[in-house]
């Protein structure tokens, strides 16, 4: 778990031999130095010291570094000049040293570069560290968090800070609706519609819109974190790690405003069009990186805590996507294997998979054909089969999974804007392989039942509850508003498509109606044999519908509340405006719901 500290064996013997060394931190994981004041001159560590008799390595560790810091064991390792060497971790304080003559702070590319160039200028103790710290970087931002604390908590209502959807009129447009916010204060403060979709009867057409729809608590506070950032980091470079959001319009809005994104949400590098050269090659310890809503893998933090750059202070991170990373490191460690519900390609699934590997065998299961595919492997009894059959899943487990061991004791979770029944028939039919192998006596050791339904997103779980209420009713389409690679977003429109067919559409904005004739649908293409390719396609619109038409609408966890309104518009746009009511009477009647 991020922040937990390997125990150390509290080792006393060889007292005069044993060397106790401190690395120390700064907020942006940049390693403090100083000039070791002797002819050299040469950059050493700062807080070095040996054991004294009868003190454990932590003890001598934490007299060494002083009451202001905490240090947590690393490892211990044995110098070329014969020391054991006990090696902590520290966060420092701000203002604990300044950078001077004397001392400085250096990213670790820094001294890699410095080692490799004027080798002299460092002494050997530095060279002997940073020669070990590679498998432990990941730790260095986590230092003082507990496994139970996340990086950030979602704000509450009072703290939000909506100031950020009114920066300009392009701002407005997009994220600020009086419809959609009249739709949230009824479902807020009337617990007896809190449930019930709203109907907004403008005459000729209704919109019928569910109870919970568009961003999450996840996005909302991911989209506050990153227009904060670029007000408090005037004349700084500001990146994102990959798209803040699966939405294209948000995600064009904070580009207009200086945002770049260092790859895209493949993971694929992207390149500087002025200077050809990859915005990863041109960071600098001075420009700053947001993560966004689907986190990042541990690879990725790594390369950003080489650089200096600071991890935590503008980590947006979902905390429920953090939470499927603890429950798999917890059921990880309880000895299960991890089986990760989720697609292989997608950022969130990745975080997931490299937190979960640290802790236990992992393995990437998309769909309930590739479940099956898991089982075949589980049933069959030959060696030899069980290691053909599992060729399948190349690409998609950790390094050296075992198919005769790590298969016999699983634990699921999900990537989290996955359709959750689907989760739990994956989890259901994994149940039964396991009971039919091992014994429905033993299944509480084969599987643990504390995966079930335990890492599900609930923001998810309500939109696709309100959206399967709200399809029992009469409608005559179905208008799923979210970007192309947003995977909730498409699980909504599946649920439309089972119920409407043809009549269910998937649009990223207002732009895809193209006339009261046509619309343009035009959903992400997944793939996967339960995920039916669904290409683009213009397709009828209104025109052969009786009014009043009725139409479903409701957006992604992604989809600002802006867009659907402007959706609402340009389809009133088509009718005559004697037949369409004017939005403050709608506005009034909402008014009186509430």
């Amino acid at each position: 778990m991020q922040g937990e500290a390997t125990e150390s064996k509290g080792v006393t013997d060889s007292i005069e031999n044993r060397r106790i060394f401190v690395l120390g931190f700064n907020a942006s994981h940049q390693l403090l130095l100083r000039r070791s004041g002797d002819f050299s001159n040469r950059w050493e560590l700062s807080i070095v010291g040996g054991a004294e008799e009868g003190e454990t390595a932590e003890e001598a560790a934490a007299r060494i570094a002083g009451p202001e810091l905490n240090p947590v064991f690393i490892e211990e390792f044995a110098s070329e000049t014969g020391e054991n060497i006990s090696l902590f971790f520290a966060t420092l304080a701000e203002g604990f040293a300044e950078e001077s003559d004397d001392s400085g702070f250096f990213s670790i590319a820094e001294i890699r570069l410095g080692l490799a160039e004027a080798p002299e200028t460092f002494a050997p103790e530095v060279a002997a560290v940073i020669g070990r710290i590679d498998p432990h970087l990941v730790r260095i931002p986590y230092l003082e968090k507990g496994p139970h604390e996340y990086n950030y908590s979602f704000r509450p209502e009072r703290q939000r800070n909506r100031s950020v959807y009114q920066i300009d009129q392009d701002s407005a447009r997009l994220y600020q609706s009086e419809l959609c916010q009249a739709i949230k204060e009824i479902k807020r403060v009337n617990e007896r519609r809190s449930t019930t979709p709203t109907a907004l009867d403008f005459g000729a057409v209704s919109y019928i819109v569910p109870s919970h729809f568009g961003f999450c608590l996840g996005v909302q506070n991911a989209i506050e974190r990153a227009y904060e950032c670029l007000a408090e980091n005037p004349g700084r470079r500001v990146y994102l790690l990959s798209e803040l959001i699966h939405n294209p319009f948000v995600n064009e809005d904070l580009t207009a405003r200086g945002l770049r994104c260092l790859q895209t949400d493949r993971g694929e590098p992207l390149i500087d069009p002025e200077t050809g050269v990859g915005y990863w090659d041109q960071l600098k310890k001075d420009d700053v990186v947001i993560i966004p809503a689907f986190g990042a893998t541990d690879e990725d933090k790594v390369r950003l805590i080489e650089k200096g750059i600071s991890i935590n202070q503008y980590d947006a991170t979902c905390m429920l996507v953090e939470k499927v990373w603890k429950a798999a490191q917890r059921f990880g460690r309880a000895g299960y294997t991890v089986i990760i519900h989720g697609k292989a390609e997608h950022e969130e699934t990745k975080g997931t998979f490299s937190n979960a590997s640290k802790a236990a065998p992992s393995l990437i299961v998309r769909d309930r054909h590739e479940a099956e595919q898991l089982a075949a492997v589980i049933r069959a009894i030959d060696p030899a089969e069980k290691r053909k059959l599992f060729e399948t899943f190349v690409g998609k487990h950790t390094p050296g999974f075992d198919v005769e061991r790590d298969l016999d004791r699983i634990a699921v979770v999900n990537q989290t804007t996955l359709l959750r029944n689907e989760t739990l028939r994956i989890i259901e039919f994994l149940e039964e392989v396991l009971a039919e192998k091992f014994g429905q006596e033993n299944l509480d050791y084969h599987l643990n039942s504390n995966s079930k339904g335990d890492t599900l997103c609930y923001a998810t779980q309500v939109n696709q509850d309100a959206l399967e209420q709200t399809l029992e009713m009469d409608l005559d389409f179905a208008i799923v508003a979210g970007g192309k690679n947003s995977s909730n977003t498409y699980q909504l429109y599946r649920m439309c498509k089972e119920r409407l067919d043809s009549r269910a559409f998937y649009i990223q904005s207002e732009k895809n109606i193209l006339s009261a004739d046509r619309i343009l649908h035009d959903p992400f293409s997944p793939g996967g044999v339960e995920e039916e390719l669904d290409g683009t396609e213009e397709r009828k619109f209104l025109s052969e519908t009786d009014q009043p038409v009725r139409i479903l609408l409701t957006g992604g966890a992604s989809c600002p509340d802006g867009i659907l309104q402007q959706i609402i518009f340009r389809i009133n746009s088509f009718f005559p405006p004697e037949k369409i009511r004017p939005v403050r009477e709608i506005l009034d009647e909402l008014d009186q719901i509430v």
